[in-house]
């Protein structure tokens, strides 16, 4: 038996040091993928080209009768398993203790991979290529090239396994608990019924496999994606045509911000996909275990807001707040920003925060608009003392090109803008016991009005 403890172990040594998430490009990939053509046990070929122009590759190893096949990035905005693919062709690489193993599974197996299928929307850092089309809701009319791509190189190597490689956003859970859905894995159904055909039964089986070597690492952050039968989809038309389909979405973990830790389960998730495949030990598994799997539930807020007190009509209701902080990409300054919105309101009893306050006897309401000046100086304004006063926005005339701004309150480029406690707001609340201001939220981040540490990583720019 493959430790894949010790390997969990190791994984530094495999890490491809030169791709760092959440954001990967076109132009990263290439270099790499140049560098492998000079390494011996590799095969890269060119595939074809996205809508945009941009190589699309397919690399291969091993020299097996079986045929694998994986592609990531098919949603331009989930990176990670690309930067896996590179980890494992490392590992396969690296002469080391690990060496006889991996002369079996590359003995068994033709293992090829598609490392960012989609670099068009990897460019923009979106789901759709740049037609706006989803991949993978373009698997019957297939009228992108990318789509095209990955029909052309199934259909050529008739592979008995295929995985689909995405990322999940932050908010599902492992079943019904607070339990972070770290790794989710589903064998996709080929029709409304769900049948469970051969094909799928093989798949189901993996997937018990791989969970079993996951739970050494993640007992309770594992979980089974939702199974609705997505009829324009690849796993489920590939399921249809007789290929054993895994999609695996690599989720999140608390205290795991660029998921380092989440790639590297994406690797130990895909390196016992191709031993269990390799040694067949999957046909070991009972295919109804997957079943027991804890299936995907969408029950996390980034920060949730318990029994806090809300004022109308001179009554007070209690209500929870939950909070999600939306990740988007600045093209012209290459760099992440956040916007924090309020998703709901009311009993969330049966929800979780990622960050979660339990506020008894504490208010909410909404923050204040502070009115700027023409002439006033924004690197001198004393924000600490704007915040404790309640004011979450200062109304600036003037114009902004961009949409956010590192400072720790809001700008205000309009006169009617009038802040509201409702669902799709904006999220900057301020929270008071009696008179005393003691926490505030600026743009879904919460804040210790007394901490001299400020905890809010960016402010938005209303138009």
């Amino acid at each position: 038996m493959m430790s894949f403890k010790s390997i969990y172990e190791n994984y530094e040594k495999y890490i491809e040091k030169k791709l760092s998430l959440p954001l990967l490009k076109h132009s990263q990939i290439k270099n790499l993928i140049e560098s492998l053509k000079e390494k011996n046990n590799v095969s890269v070929e060119l595939a074809g080209y996205s809508i945009e122009g941009r190589e699309i590759y397919s690399i291969s190893l091993g020299e097996g009768n079986i045929c694998v096949l994986a592609w990531s990035q098919m949603h331009g905005d989930e990176p990670t398993a690309t930067a896996t693919i590179f980890d494992l062709i490392n590992f396969f690489l690296e002469d080391d203790e690990y060496k006889h193993e991996k002369e079996m599974i590359l003995n068994k197996l033709k293992i090829f991979f598609i490392p960012m299928l989609n670099p068009d929307g990897a460019e923009k850092f979106q789901r759709e290529n740049s037609l706006n089309i989803d991949l993978n809701r373009d698997a019957i009319r297939c009228e992108s090239y990318e789509s095209k791509i990955l029909w052309d190189i199934a259909n050529r190597i008739k592979p008995k396994f295929a995985f689909n490689l995405h990322d999940q956003n932050n908010y599902y859970t492992a079943g019904r608990s607070n339990n972070l859905a770290a790794i989710s894995m589903l064998a996709p159904p080929s029709d409304f019924d769900k049948s469970i055909t051969e094909t799928r039964k093989i798949s189901m089986k993996l997937i018990v496999k791989i969970s079993e070597i996951l739970k050494e690492f993640i007992p309770f952050n594992i979980a089974r994606y939702d199974d609705d039968h997505e009829p324009r989809s690849f796993g489920d038309n590939f399921t249809k045509t007789g290929i054993s389909s895994i999609l695996i979405e690599s989720g999140f973990l608390r205290e795991d911000p660029t998921k380092t830790k989440i790639r590297k389960l994406n690797f130990i998730s895909l390196l016992s996909a191709f031993y269990f495949i390799a040694t067949e030990k999957f046909n070991e598994s009972n295919y109804l275990d997957y079943f027991s799997i804890p299936e995907n539930n969408q029950l996390l807020f980034d920060l949730l807001l318990r029994n806090l007190k809300i004022k109308k009509n001179d009554n007070s209701f209690t209500v929870d707040i939950g909070i999600n902080r939306e990740r988007k990409y600045d093209s012209e300054t290459n760099n992440f920003y956040f916007v924090g919105k309020i998703k709901e309101i009311g009993d969330l009893s049966i929800k979780f925060g990622i960050e979660e306050y339990i506020l008894d006897g504490y208010n909410v309401d909404v923050t204040k608009i502070y009115s700027a000046t023409e002439q006033m100086d924004f690197e001198k304004l004393q924000y600490k003392s704007l915040l404790s006063a309640g004011y979450g926005y200062i109304r600036f005339n003037n114009k902004f090109t961009k949409d956010y701004i590192n400072l720790p309150i809001n700008m205000l480029c309009y006169d009617n803008y009038k802040p509201q406690l409702a669902v799709d707001e904006y999220a900057n609340l301020i929270i008071s016991k009696g008179k005393d201001k003691t926490y505030i939220v600026i743009n879904g981040f919460f804040q210790i009005l007394n901490d001299s540490e400020t905890r809010i990583l960016n402010s938005l720019i209303i138009h």
